[in-house]
């Protein structure tokens, strides 16, 4: 990925999608650490999956705590709605987090992947 020039960093031009860019990497810092590891703080980051792997409680309780992590964890979103999209054949769940970035409407894509717990987020549009 080029770099932009470091007076362009300034400029107005591609700035709502630079303001993006810190929203995602903290997302995704987030959402792949594990509930106990890596912060001090009790209930950051994703719980352990492997005992609920593949039972019907899973998809649910993992849309929650999506949920739940978006809208604690990155108070620069706000009107936070994360929905099931659905799942592929490499045992990954697609969601969508819907919400609001200042005055901006977004989507954004969110792939779980079941086997390694591993989060992905990527704009829609």
């Amino acid at each position: 990925m080029a770099r932009r020039p470091f007076l362009d960093r300034f400029s107005s031009s591609g700035a709502s999608r630079d303001a993006l860019a810190p929203v995602l990497r903290n997302l995704e810092a987030v959402l792949n650490t594990r509930e106990g590891y890596g912060f001090f703080q009790q209930g950051f980051g994703l719980g352990d999956y492997t005992g609920n792997r593949g039972g019907k409680e899973l998809v649910p309780f993992l849309t929650e705590t999506l949920q739940r992590q978006v809208t604690q964890y990155e108070p620069r979103l706000r009107e936070v709605e994360v929905t099931l999209r659905g799942q592929d054949g490499a045992l990954c769940l697609h969601f969508e987090v819907a919400a609001r970035l200042g005055e901006q409407a977004l989507r954004l894509a969110l792939v779980f992947d079941t086997v390694s717990s591993r989060v992905r987020l990527e704009r829609k549009d």
